[in-house]
């Protein structure tokens, strides 16, 4: 499209029809193009004064060049041309404005999911082909006049280029009127105090007794911190609440029965009247966090997203909750040796519930091993991820073995991010796998094979279509993704839709596995199938130093830790608690994986299994009671403890009294 340009130009002035048709052609197709493919270069166009309207006019201003450098048109005819397409960019300017509105009317301020906005009377979603924004109809509105324009110039006629004319001024009139007709519509969405008031009292009768408080920004795709917690929030036995702070997050987070509030506003966060409310929970260090945890009178309690020796998983801006909750004695034991950042009686431990779904023993299926490493990171201390120094020798290493071996590539949500060179070396595991795959299919050894699984893989497939058609009208996403279809659609929960939608969830997993041969690998981008869906398909696992090895303990099967630095592997297992229970291997040392993965696979070959059980235990905590059990009990605790004067990290003892057992010593010198 950017070449198409000058191109158009340089056509018309020498004159050149046939290439002047070419670059118009081009132009017009990557106006199509360029939202689905390139949307950030999009939205940047538009900041810079270059949207639809003004390219439009760009591009078709070309075409009485064309004509006056042709020499077979008037001048008369050439203004006149002009002055059409003028008007016809006119009414595309002024569909755009109104559609742009209706976008902007349909972004609440509020935006919320299950809840009950019946009395708003919210109004429904825009037929599908005037989407709010902005539409392809627009794009195109000059094309059939410029059409019929250079048929005529081919020709030599003059039909075309009127019927051109009467089809694009038509649709623009149309176009208009209808973006008109929506704006009335939704003149109720502009009354936003209304919007906010009704949001409110929604939120005040649910009473919510806990909230679960997340803030990410929503270009990144990070809900998976919220998403890990939703079980374990639908199994406790409080009212509880979430509450976002960007408005895209609510449509991302997954499948639940629990409010979904979204409050933008600082100053709508510190001023909500929640009575009720007794404790905060926090997935992540954020910060828009300290506009909750200005409140006085609830619990803040920091539960992270999951349990790591990353050096985020000791932040010193914990201190700033009432509680830190950890998986087991592990979490507990990192803060004491960062320096005691936080207290000591401020940590509670309280297990990992999530990994209820992890399943023990052997999978079925082939020997199967999974990459899962984790992403480049914020900072350099958090910069553990072997993807750039190791992956793709990892794959490659994996992939000489035993043909019947299969390998799971399950990246970070945010791999790439960042980094262009993590991104590259996704895309060469991407391509590397996707390659030996096809060379399995290939393989006149695997005919009978592949023939022979053929109709359970179809009949996969085909579940796996229903499926997707289903679960793309859930909770998640609507058949439209903005914020008002999305209230409008899911507010008052239908509890057996929405085991419906989970039991859906669970089989799509199902069929996503089934959907292949035996022999193929697998690469898990998107949200499903999910990470512990993952670890019941792997009979060893190969990770970074992240969450992602904690929780694989639970399977009770191999792992290895990446070491991208190659330091002193010694000195590795000690910084890294999940490594005592693993083998590392370390750029140097990729060529043993070899032995690794024969080990592993081998009756009696799994060596570590005693070290694994005690890593297990110390990272995870103890099997009975059950980390659901302890999880509420904790709550409980603290619901039940009276709130009054707190020291550092809600301690219960007072100064007075930490003076006179000795703690505490203040001396005042006067001169």
């Amino acid at each position: 499209m950017a070449a198409a340009g000058p191109v158009l130009y340089l056509a018309a002035l020498l004159p050149a029809p046939v290439l002047f048709a070419v670059a118009m052609a081009a132009a017009f197709a990557g106006e199509v193009l360029l939202p689905r493919h390139a949307p950030r270069l999009s939205a940047r166009l538009n900041r810079a004064g270059l949207g639809t309207t003004t390219r439009g006019l760009l591009r078709d201003g070309a075409l009485p060049l064309l004509l006056l450098r042709e020499g077979g048109y008037s001048a008369t005819t050439v203004v006149v041309v002009s002055v059409l397409l003028l008007v016809v960019s006119g009414l595309r300017g002024a569909a755009c404005a109104a559609l742009r509105a209706l976008a902007t009317l349909r972004r609440l301020p509020m935006p919320t999911r299950n809840l009950d906005l019946s009395a708003l009377r919210l109004p429904g979603a825009p037929p599908r082909w005037l989407p709010p924004g902005d539409s392809h109809a627009l794009k195109l509105l000059s094309a059939p006049a410029v059409a019929g324009v250079l048929i005529d110039l081919f020709t030599g006629g003059r039909a075309a280029t009127v019927a051109g004319f009467a089809v694009s001024l038509a649709a623009g009139a149309v176009l208009l009127t209808a973006a008109g007709i929506q704006l009335l519509r939704h003149r109720v969405l502009a009354d936003t105090r209304r919007l906010r008031a009704e949001v409110l009292r929604q939120v005040r009768a649910y009473r919510p007794e806990v909230i679960l408080y997340f803030s990410m920004g929503p270009g990144a795709n990070t809900t998976y911190q919220v998403d890990t917690w939703l079980d374990t929030l639908a199994g406790l036995d409080r009212r509880t609440m979430i509450l976002v702070r960007e408005r895209p997050n609510v449509m991302r987070i997954g499948a639940t029965a629990l409010p979904i509030v979204c409050v933008p506003g600082g100053p709508d966060v510190m001023d909500l009247d929640l009575p009720d409310l007794r404790v905060v929970l926090y997935p992540g260090n954020a910060g828009k966090n300290i506009h909750m945890l200005r409140r006085n009178g609830v619990r803040h309690v920091f539960i992270a997203h999951g349990d790591s020796d990353k050096s985020a998983s000791t932040n010193p801006f914990t201190r700033a909750y009432d509680e830190v909750w950890v998986a087991g004695p592990a979490g507990r034991d990192r803060y004491r040796d960062a320096g005691g950042a936080v207290r000591d009686e401020s940590i509670v431990e309280v297990g990992r519930p999530q990994v209820d779904a992890v399943h023990t023993g052997q999978p079925a299926g082939p020997f199967t091993v999974l990459y899962a490493p984790t992403w480049e990171g914020w900072a350099d201390d958090l910069a553990v991820s072997s993807l750039v120094a190791m992956g793709p020798d990892i794959v490659r290493a994996l992939l000489a073995l035993d043909p019947e071996v299969r390998v799971i590539y399950k990246p970070h949500p945010l791999t790439g991010y960042l980094d262009p060179a993590a991104r590259r070396a996704h895309q060469a595991i991407v391509g590397l796998l996707a390659n030996d795959t096809d060379a399995r299919a290939a393989d006149p050894a695997r005919v009978a094979v592949i023939a022979a699984e053929e109709p359970a893989r179809a009949a996969a497939r085909q579940r796996l279509d229903s499926l997707g058609r289903l679960l793309a009208e859930g909770p998640v996403r609507g058949p439209w993704s903005d914020n008002t279809a999305h209230a409008l659609a899911h507010g008052r929960p239908d509890p057996k839709r929405l085991a419906a939608l989970v039991a859906a969830q669970r089989a799509r997993c199902a069929a996503f596995w089934a959907s292949e041969g035996s022999w193929a690998h697998r690469v898990v981008t998107g949200p499903w199938p999910d990470l512990y869906s993952c670890f019941n398909e792997a009979h060893l696992m190969i990770a970074d130093v992240s969450a992602v090895v904690s929780d694989f303990l639970a399977a009770d099967r191999p792992y290895v830790v990446c070491d991208p630095g190659g330091g002193d592997e010694a000195a590795f297992r000690q910084r890294h608690t999940a490594a005592r229970g693993g083998h590392v291997l370390t750029p140097a040392g990729i060529g043993g994986l070899a032995d690794l993965v024969n080990a592993a696979r081998t009756p009696g070959g799994d060596v570590l299994a005693a070290q694994r059980a005690a890593t297990r235990a110390y990272l995870l905590g103890p099997d009975s009671p059950s980390a659901m059990t302890r999880w509420r009990s904790a709550l409980e605790a603290l619901i039940a403890r009276p709130y009054g004067r707190t020291g550092l990290n809600g301690s219960r003892t007072s100064w007075a009294e930490k003076d006179r057992q000795g703690d505490a010593k203040v001396t005042f010198t006067f001169s």
